[in-house]
């Protein structure tokens, strides 16, 4: 193609410069079908081999007019500049002058990458983080500012342009006043040195981030790493780039997403905002500090070697891109590229290099270029005979594209490996991407940084913050019997204080649905607030009860307490116009399961009413009942999902003035007018009149009014005297919805309805100038083949009237609303609870459960939770593991009940969705009732949100609801009898339970590890590790609380150790734990280790092994440990002490950070191989394996092989069903005992077993066995040791009157029962204690004691010393 005519109808480009950065440019424009030509000026021989490239000659490079004006002559259409300089100089302006296109910025927008000390000005201005600074054009001025800063000064740049080379980052104040010394005193970079920018030196890893911009808008580029320094390990002199990979991993898309907003757009922004005009890259160089990502330099162009690797990972038009940058439509352009490839390049430098160069050296080796490996040459030159020359500092660059990072790195360098420049060396490094490996999964911070519970996006101090700002409100709500405030364990309600002779509570649990995103969109915090509360309380006038009590859960990706408060706020509104007090709630900031500035909340009302005044009273219906309908005050909450839908496609702006209603609102206000409340008014018509049903119009009007019209009743509803809503004809006009759906989906302007006896009046009175009777109840006749038992009279009607100003109805394409309805289902859920309901408990007609107040409580204190189960859902969702979050959900908020003294006595869960799957909410729901089980609680509800315009279609939320119920005089805590001296006792956990889950995925991240791989603490994976379902501590508790041992107990939860115990401490009064008296599971060691978590934050942010902690009074001790010490595990863990000064921490653990090391240390050593040798039943084989399987005992072992001498015992059985090989070594077919036990001991050595329990073998081992498994052999005994060696020991304790029996656990030696112990565990003996009783409770010792000891042996805690003698490690 040479002649012009010949390229008529494509595009003919111009691309200025020459290195590997132009080649890369040049070699992916070709790849466009829109451009036939590209002139490289000056080019290369590489680019001249590109096809449709060529290099340009005769034509000055530095003269701007003549580019111009030969780019006119030529017809170019788009001239890309490659280097910095041609910019600086003008290059841009010259061409817009001349009406040329130019990708790439006017010299003004180069100042951003010419003159540093302008760029960081500019940043300055506008808020862009970068590190701070100072400029200067002395000498000693900035040496006694890089000596007397108050930060690290030592990084020194040239301020004006020096190829990539003016920057010094020195490593101390010499070494930064060095280069001060050489730039701007010896002008080392010329006049690019007149001015030095001396910055703080940030620490973290740097980052590349190029964007394609218009003058309005920017597009991220995938992120790439460019490495400076010359050699491996980031060692010697600055460069302008010895390699690259692409994409960076340490940017995950979330992130690069927030830099594209917060740095990228925003300087696009500015620099419009100064009346710069800007086209081309702006490329960031960011560091990744700990405050966030932060902007070392801009650049005003590509950069060179990022280039190299990012364009081969581009699949959209590279001209097309640019095309659109110059035209000022970027927006239109979304940029597509490869999936699941890396790119690296590894650029081979010439002797010398930076300082200097090594030219005419010829270059052998360069292997011929295939679609995934690429040559782009940098300093390349030709010789006469076509050999490769150096011909410059930065030769070439090899570039490998594979679909692992590590394999492309190392493909890259192996083409290295294989080029050599003969007669001058290469340089090159071989450590590209090395950053990268331990983050190819983990797109997070820098490696060395401590992770804390608030860079994982959850923030305890605002937490707290918001908990402080809504304390005046709740006190703002309190009515007769509110005992207490906020932040506790649970919100307290006495019932005494109220005027019921035998109460029955109701109880009801709600959210708003997709209204909440609206809401959140229009910013009308507080409206959605009192909405939560509208729908709870009017759902619990459903059964006639009076609303009393109220909790509330807000879950958001990021917590903005304005925001939060403004919800609480609206919530605490609701609360005073029901009379109803707001006792407390949850707020849960999960940044893994909802975006930032996405929130849902959930609500749950208490109601009280009187026995025998429960709703409906079906039976006493009579014809000519009245239905009387009250007005709704907008759409209240139903049907949003759909509407917002149809709004969205209608291309309806809810931003515009709205045409109905208030005229100085918009339309999305109007729509999310706040529910109304009818507490009030209903309650003072129950006290006048005999109500037959109430019925909220929570979903739609039809399906509402049917669930209060039995089988044998119809009504015809007439709308000829109500006033229908102008929203409703708008709706239908606008949207073209049918009058059906409206029906079916909306309240269509009434909020509540109430059946009354024909007779009564006062409901006129009562219920205000808006109540009217809109039906009479009629007995449906048998003969009747009526369709339906609801008739509507005069809707079509009264719509069509209201419907002509805004269009008319349509009856053609009528359109439905697909508004999800989930009530059966969650009714159909909550039926297989139904056989765990508690005496007296009944469900009315209406699907409500109502549960009497126990007769046994004579001053009963209802005591409400709530609760969720955090970040954990995550884990269930990603793994499909749902099965025991419902445990978690009922766990965290029994416990809590637990803690204020309570029974549970009933539990109710929200579950809110994207995409309901029937299946999946089973399985929860299964869980749910599991936890209610173990607790003694019923369930009483079950509510279901299907909202896919807030939740993704796989993600879904928990929100849990406890109700217990203690006697006044025995609330927890008992704070004004706590003293020092006081023990203090701990439960364990099960493991992390369900707090902290937002940190535990951002370390999984920085492990580079997912759910399913094996945990090394475990053998199990992390998913099903870290899905080990809370405990639930009631049934253990509740025995001791009813005695009255207990003062306090503190549940673990969030906020860890640190936060929860202070929680029930009097202010002057603190507590000493040691932890070394409590086993810590591994789980904390890996995460701590792997997060690098501080130890104060790991006690802040977890329960480190301790479930839930009782303070107990000394001399109460003993007793409560009997109860709890075998069954339980619960251990002495420490004392409260005087607190030393006001100031002074409250929770105080010693040896933490020893026993957490011990832990980490254990991980990095092989698990022990257990053999146990049976002769009966095993029942302490069952204690061992499930010790050993259960992670957070820590006995690092599993058990591999069991030997019995006798066949089809039951511990034979017991092993093969926990799936561990058992074998069955006879005694009776060896002559010889010393035969039989070699043979067990070959089986062990088989089996490569390290320890042997004997746990029932009944036979006498021989010397020769003992002492071949001497130190790794141990038996339990069923009594204290030295005392009643030998068999029948039971009978031998009770006919020496002994006190106390027990059992121990020792290393055995040639002697009947004489070897080292290692534990002991005593059992009282009871004056009629028999044989039997007394060896039965022995057990359950010794199910306590073999575990423990195993444990001490398998960790190494414990050793057989050479005398003999037992040695603690």
């Amino acid at each position: 193609m040479s002649s012009k005519t010949s390229l008529v109808g494509g595009k003919q480009l111009l691309v200025v410069g020459s290195g590997g950065r132009e080649h890369a440019i040049c070699w992916k424009l070709s790849q466009s079908e829109q451009v036939v030509k590209i002139y490289a000026l000056p080019g290369s021989h590489g680019i001249a081999q590109v096809p449709k490239c060529s290099n340009l000659s005769g034509v000055n490079a530095k003269d701007f007019q003549g580019i111009a004006n030969w780019c006119k002559k030529q017809s170019i259409d788009l001239v890309i500049v490659g280097p910095e300089d041609p910019l600086a100089n003008g290059l841009g302006d010259a061409l817009n002058k001349a009406g040329v296109r130019c990708f790439g910025p006017n010299k003004k927008g180069a100042q951003i990458e010419a003159d540093k000390k302008w760029a960081k000005d500019f940043m300055l201005r506008h808020s862009i983080p970068t590190a701070r600074y100072e400029s200067f054009t002395d000498v000693k001025k900035a040496k006694e500012f890089i000596n007397n800063a108050s930060y690290k000064a030592l990084v020194v740049k040239a301020a004006g342009l020096a190829a990539g080379k003016g920057v010094v980052v020195a490593a101390d104040a010499a070494e930064a006043c060095q280069a001060v010394d050489e730039i701007l005193g010896q002008r080392k970079y010329g006049n690019a040195g007149e001015t030095v920018v001396i910055e703080e030196l940030l620490v973290g890893e740097e980052v590349s981030v190029l964007a394609f911009v218009d003058t309005h808008y920017a597009q991220a580029m995938l992120p790439a790493q460019d490495h400076k320094r010359l050699r491996d390990g980031d060692e010697g002199p600055n460069t302008g780039g010895m390699g690259a990979y692409c994409p960076c991993p340490l940017i995950p898309p979330d992130d690069l997403e927030r830099i594209n907003r917060a740095i990228l757009q925003k300087a696009v922004d500015a620099l419009r905002q100064e009346g710069i005009h800007y086209c081309g890259v702006l490329y960031a160089g960011l560091m990744l500090t700990a405050d966030g990502p932060k902007v070392l330099e801009f650049n005003c162009r590509f950069g060179d070697p990022e280039t190299q690797v990012i364009l081969p990972l581009l699949e959209t038009d590279l001209y097309a891109i640019m095309s659109a940058c110059v035209e000022n439509r970027l927006k239109e352009v979304t940029l597509q590229w490869r999936e699941d490839v890396s790119a690296v390049g590894v650029v081979m430098a010439s002797a010398g290099y930076p300082e200097t160069s090594t030219k005419g050296c010829i270059i052998e080796g360069v292997p011929p270029l295939t679609a995934n490996e690429l040559i782009f040459h940098s300093g390349v030159a030709v010789d006469k005979a076509g050999r490769f020359l150096t011909n410059g500092g930065r030769v070439l660059i090899a570039v490998a594209l594979r679909k692992d990072l590590r394999q492309a790195a190392a493909d890259a360098t192996r083409i290295c490996q294989g080029i050599t420049f003969v007669g001058g060396a290469a340089q090159f490094r071989t450590d590209i991407a090395e950053k990268a490996f331990k983050m190819l999964k983990a797109n997070n911070a820098p490696m060395l940084k401590g992770l804390s519970y608030k860079d994982s996006g959850v923030d305890i101090d605002a937490g707290d913050d918001l908990v402080q700002r809504i304390k005046p409100l709740s006190r703002g709500t309190q009515r007769p019997g509110v005992v207490g405030g906020l932040g506790g364990f649970g919100g307290l309600f006495r019932l005494n204080e109220l005027n019921y002779t035998n109460p029955v509570i109701s109880e009801a649990i709600n959210g708003v649905g997709t209204k909440i995103k609206l809401a959140l969109e229009q910013k009308m915090y507080e409206s959605i607030g009192y909405d939560l509360l509208a729908m709870c309380a009017n759902d619990v006038l459903e059964s006639g009860a009076e609303p009393v009590a109220f909790l509330d859960y807000i879950a958001c990706g990021k917590l903005q307490v304005p925001v939060a408060a403004q919800i609480v706020k609206g919530i605490a509104e609701g609360c005073r116009a029901a009379d109803c007090a707001l006792l407390g709630g949850e707020t849960a900031e999960m940044p893994s399961v909802y975006e930032v500035g996405k929130y849902d909340i959930a609500g749950y009302c208490v109601g009280i009413l009187e026995a025998g005044k429960e709703l409906p009273k079906f039976k006493q219906y009579e014809e000519g009942d009245l239905l009387i309908s009250l007005p709704a005050n907008g759409l209240h909450c139903a049907g949003f999902h759909a509407l917002l839908k149809q709004l969205e496609a209608a291309d309806i702006d809810l931003a515009e003035k709205c045409e109905f209603g208030d005229d100085t609102k918009s339309l999305g206000q109007q729509l999310c007018e706040p529910s109304r409340i009818y507490v009030k008014e209903i309650l003072a018509l129950l006290r006048e009149c005999d109500v037959k049903a109430i019925s909220h119009i929570g979903t739609g009007l039809l399906p509402d009014v049917q669930r209060i019209i039995p089988p044998d009743h119809e009504i015809s509803l007439d709308f000829g005297d109500l006033k229908i809503p102008t929203i409703y004809g708008w709706l239908a006009a606008k949207l073209r919805l049918s009058p059906q759906t409206l029906l079916d989906n909306l309240n269509c302007g009434i909020g509540l309805v109430v059946i009354v006896p024909k007779k009564c009046t006062v409901w006129k009175s009562l219920l205000g100038a808006g109540a009217k009777v809109f039906g009479v109840l009629k007995r449906k006749l048998q003969t009747c083949h009526q369709k339906h038992q609801i008739e509507v009279r005069n809707f079509v009607e009264g719509l069509e009237k209201i419907a002509d100003r805004f269009g008319g109805l349509s009856e053609r394409h009528a359109r439905t609303l697909d508004e999800p309805h989930q009530r059966d289902l969650a009714l159909e859920l909550c039926d297989g609870a139904l056989t765990q309901q508690r005496n007296g408990s009944f469900t009315t007609k209406l699907g409500r459960r109502l549960t009497p107040v126990p007769q046994t409580y004579k001053d009963p204190v209802l005591v409400l939770g709530t609760d969720g189960v955090g970040s954990k859902i995550k884990i269930a969702q990603q793994t499909d593991r749902n099965g025991t979050v419902g445990v978690d959900l009922v766990a965290m908020c029994v416990n809590d009940i637990l803690c204020n003294g309570a029974e549970p006595l009933t539990f109710s869960s929200y579950y809110a969705c994207g995409d309901l799957v029937e299946e999946v909410a089973a399985t929860i729901t299964g869980g749910v009732i599991e936890g209610a089980s173990q607790a003694g609680s019923s369930l009483v509800e079950t509510h279901i949100a299907e909202v896919p315009l807030l939740y993704a279609s796989d993600v879904y939320d928990l929100a849990g609801f406890s109700l217990g119920i203690a006697e006044y005089p025995r609330l927890l805590p008992r704070t004004d009898e706590i003293r020092a001296g006081d023990v203090l006792i701990g439960l364990p956990s099960s493991g992390v339970h369900s707090n902290g889950f937002s940190l535990v995925h951002a370390i999984m991240k920085r492990a580079g590890v997912t759910f399913e791989d094996k945990a090394p603490f475990s053998p199990y994976t992390f998913g099903e590790e870290l899905l080990t379902p809370t405990r639930i501590y009631v049934k253990a508790l509740l025995p001791l609380l009813r005695q009255g041992y207990v003062k306090a107990l503190a549940h673990i939860t969030g906020g860890g150790l640190t936060e929860n115990i202070p929680r029930v401490l009097p202010k002057n009064l603190a507590v000493e734990l040691d932890a070394t008296q409590w086993n810590i599971p591994p789980v904390f060691g890996w995460l701590a280790a792997q997060g690098n978590v501080a130890p104060a934050e790991m006690q802040r942010t977890y329960n480190c092994g301790l479930g839930i902690i009782l303070v107990v009074a000394p001399e109460l001790e003993q007793s409560v440990l009997a109860e709890l010490q075998y069954c339980e595990r619960a251990a002495h863990i420490g004392v409260v002490v005087q607190r030393a000064q006001p100031e002074a921490p409250q929770v105080v653990v010693e040896n933490f950070s020893r026993c957490l090391k011990r832990v980490q240390e254990l991980q990095g050593k092989p698990r022990k191989r257990v053999a146990v040798l049976i002769s009966g039943t095993g029942s302490n084989l069952l204690a061992l394996i499930d010790a050993c399987r259960d992670t957070s005992q820590g006995v690092h072992a599993d058990i591999v092989l069991v030997i019995s001498n006798k066949a089809d015992v039951l511990g034979l059985e017991r092993a093969k069903n926990a799936g561990i090989q058992a074998v069955v070594v006879s005694h009776k077919q060896y002559a010889k005992r010393e035969d039989f036990d070699a043979e067990m001991s070959r089986k062990l050595v088989e089996h490569n077993v390290d320890l042997v329990c004997l746990a029932g073998f009944m036979r006498v081992l021989s010397e020769q066995f003992v002492r071949e498994w001497r130190g790794r052999l141990v038996n339990i005994h069923p009594s204290l040791l030295p005392k009643h060696p030998g068999l029948k020991v039971q009978k031998k304790a009770l006919d020496a009157g002994d006190k106390e029996s027990g059992c121990t656990v020792h290393f055995v030696d040639e002697g009947v029962d004489t070897g080292a112990i290692i534990v002991q565990a005593s059992v009282p003996i009871l004056p009629n204690d028999t044989e039997e009783t007394l060896t039965n409770r022995i057990h359950i010792a010794e199910h306590f004691a073999f575990p423990k000891a195993l444990r001490l042996l398998a960790t190494d805690a414990v050793k057989l010393s050479q005398d003999g003698k037992t040695t603690f490690t």
